[in-house]
């Protein structure tokens, strides 16, 4: 050996040790995709960097399948870890109850979640409120508010307008800079629901009609009018009505009391009603909610105590997913993927849906603490907002307890 060599080698001995840490990170992700969910989450904790290193998305993809991520488009952009953290929360029941809003006596409100904010009906009013705000400074203090002279039934926050119907049977439309242009006399009761989707716009009685209009917009893009293009009569009274994405079907929801299906869908291209749906359920199972997942899917529910999948290529019912206490669903909202919220008409309670599993919710929840229904819900990535006689509740996912 020469001398050279005799030195390295004393110089390697004298190195210290290389630790876990002090690794390549390719080599470290490598490793921790060789670790189950527990292990990874305790590595987490070990020092800076390994937390810093497995806060990247790259470590948990290969554990997308076992989690059940609630997807909602509302601009927060969460890192998967935290996605995944709060996706067991939903799942255990762990969140943070809240008070939003309170009201002064019972109402019906309605709740509709766009672009970071929660607009809220109230009497004769609809507001918006900004969900990140403290409890001081909720209320926007913009020209987001619009007053009616009669109470809404319900509301629609779409395609940078809002539309409301009231119980005067008429139609009221916002454009985003706050022009209203108000449809008198739409129809001849109270108009109980409406819905929007580009120029178009759907609404529905107790007059057991469906009525389409469309938007006129002037050059500025402002709305200059609003003209009746058709009337369907669907033989009994409207709950509920949703446009498809393409603007192709509507679909109407009737109490199913004198007519003969409750759910009817309207071909608007043709203008016609092209089907109906549920001929075999029973008398008074009317159709309370109900919302288009894409073009051919559609989800409805109401008194029959269902949550149901429509597939409109073949009529048939394809999904159904029952209230375990027998209570009536009110209200629903899903992510266009696995997840179904729905509230029922008893003690303030909601039922967390997976439609891989039918025979029982993920979670049941409870908000308030009155036997109130819960009239209208929505959700962000981190809170479900829900709309009780009283108040606004929110539970708060996002939480560490």
């Amino acid at each position: 050996m020469n001398g050279t060599a005799l030195i390295s080698v004393d110089e390697e001995s004298q190195q210290p040790p290389v630790s876990f840490s002090d690794l390549p990170d390719d080599v470290l992700f490598t490793i921790c995709r060789q670790l189950d969910i527990a292990s990874l989450s305790v590595l987490c904790r070990v020092c800076r960097k390994l937390k810093d290193l497995l806060s990247s998305d790259h470590a948990w993809l290969p554990f997308d399948k076992n989690f059940n991520v609630l997807r909602a488009d509302n601009g927060i952009t969460l890192p998967l870890k935290e996605k995944f953290r709060i996706s067991c929360n939903r799942e255990k029941g762990v969140y943070q109850e809240s008070l939003f809003i309170n009201f002064t006596g019972r109402q019906l409100p309605w709740l509709q979640y766009n672009n970071g904010k929660l607009w809220v009906s109230s009497k004769n009013e609809i507001h918006s409120v900004d969900p990140s705000a403290g409890k001081k400074n909720r209320r926007s203090r913009d020209n987001n508010r619009r007053k009616l002279h009669t109470d809404v039934t319900k509301f629609v926050v779409k395609d940078q307008k809002i539309v409301s119907g009231c119980l005067d049977g008429s139609i009221h439309v916002w454009d985003n800079c706050g022009a209203h242009t108000e449809i008198k006399n739409a129809h001849c009761v109270d108009t109980q629901a409406v819905d929007s989707y580009g120029s178009t716009i759907v609404s529905g009685s107790r007059d057991a009609t469906l009525k389409v209009f469309s938007v006129q917009y002037d050059d500025n893009r402002g709305i200059s009018g609003v003209m009746e293009k058709c009337c369907f009569p669907v033989g009994d009274r409207v709950w509920s009505v949703s446009l498809s994405q393409c603007c192709r079907f509507c679909a109407c929801g009737t109490a199913f009391c004198d007519g003969d299906a409750p759910v009817s869908i309207i071909d608007l291209n043709k203008s016609c009603i092209l089907s109906q749906l549920g001929r075999e359920h029973k008398i008074g199972a009317g159709v309370l909610d109900m919302q288009f997942e894409d073009e051919h899917t559609l989800l409805t529910c109401g008194y029959d105590t269902y949550v149901r999948m429509w597939d409109l290529r073949t009529n048939q019912c394809v999904g159904s997913w029952e209230q375990q206490f027998d209570s009536a669903y009110y209200c629903l909202q899903s992510d266009g993927h696995r997840n179904i919220f729905a509230g029922t008409s008893r003690h303030g309670s909601m039922d967390l849906w997976d439609k891989r599993q039918t025979k029982s919710p993920v979670k049941t929840f409870y908000a308030g603490h009155r036997n109130s229904p819960v009239y209208s819900l929505a959700f962000n990535s981190t809170s479900l907002f829900v709309a009780l006689d009283v108040q606004v509740k929110t539970l708060n996912f996002s939480c560490y307890k």
